[in-house]
């Protein structure tokens, strides 16, 4: 691995880190960094397509590759979000959806490094004889997928996307492929709706952490509700009904767009929820003054 490119990777990876478990997001991330060999290869197999790597035109921009690959489907947009605010954007690959057709969705993003990254760059540049640099753009790319689709992705890029020839005449085995990620996309969004549902059933039954862990689905440190906060539920159903109702990504990209960054518990989510969304007297009156703060900047 080159040795800029790594600590380029090693920064990326912990920004993003970072900024996602901030918010308690369930997700796993993979980073890579491409090899001298598989640069070279990969400017000569463009090459050879017809469509090579030019100084003053299109370069390589995923040396870098960062995967990002959620739980579920609705957390793509809540990255997608968190990220933009932290990274510069410049390319985007974003499949629109067809109401009549299923395939594969793409969600990739071509992000820019910052100045510090792009000055490590130069000074590899400036000792490096084995690349040629100038077909390198200070990029990275990020790709976005869920769980269920992510090994559906893996076996299409691998055995497919790099083995074009062996699809060739075999139209019936492609649509067939094309059909398995249908189904994985149906699934995606039926575990979001059977969560969904969830919730509201431990809603009927006043259960109130089973309530905020299946309508959020977050990463949850380890802490009961405590038991003050148990009987202003108890005793105003109100609160939950209004805990149903909100929108989940919304109050999300809320919490990461503040400077705050606590523990993700049952009780600090409560807390949170309480003073950007709910707005109760009696939840406030409980709430820690740092956490009471958090209006002033959202």
């Amino acid at each position: 691995m080159i040795a800029g490119f790594q600590i380029i990777e090693k920064q990326i990876q912990q920004k993003i880190v970072d900024e996602l478990n901030k918010v308690g997001l369930l997700y796993r991330i993979f980073v890579r960094t491409k090899n001298e060999k598989s640069i070279t290869e990969k400017i000569q197999r463009k090459k050879e397509e017809g469509k090579p790597y030019q100084e003053n035109g299109k370069k390589i921009q995923d040396v870098i590759g960062v995967r990002i690959v959620t739980y579920f489907k609705d957390d793509i947009n809540v990255v997608k979000e968190i990220l933009n605010n932290k990274f510069i954007f410049i390319d985007e690959e974003i499949d629109e959806l067809e109401l009549t057709v299923f395939k594969p969705k793409r969600t990739n993003i071509i992000c820019e490094f910052d100045e510090s990254q792009i000055q490590i760059l130069k000074e590899v540049n400036s000792v490096s004889e084995k690349l040629n640099f100038n077909l390198i753009d200070n990029t990275f790319e990020l790709q976005l997928r869920t769980m269920l689709s992510e090994g559906w992705h893996e076996i299409d890029h691998s055995l497919r996307y790099k083995c074009k020839d062996d699809w060739h005449e075999h139209k019936e085995s492609e649509r067939l492929l094309n059909g398995i990620y249908a189904s994985l996309e149906t699934n995606d969004i039926a575990l979001k709706n059977l969560f969904n549902e969830l919730s509201y059933r431990h809603f009927k039954s006043k259960n109130w952490e089973a309530l905020l862990r299946n309508k959020f689905r977050l990463q949850f440190q380890l802490s009961n509700l405590k038991s003050d906060l148990k009987d202003i539920l108890n005793n105003d159903i109100l609160i939950g009904k209004q805990i149903l109702k909100v929108d989940r990504t919304t109050f999300l990209l809320k919490i990461s767009k503040s400077d705050l960054s606590i523990p993700m518990n049952f009780n600090n989510l409560l807390y949170l929820l309480n003073v950007i969304e709910l707005k109760n007297e009696k939840l406030l009156e409980k709430t820690p003054e740092l956490i009471k703060s958090t209006h002033n900047y959202l």
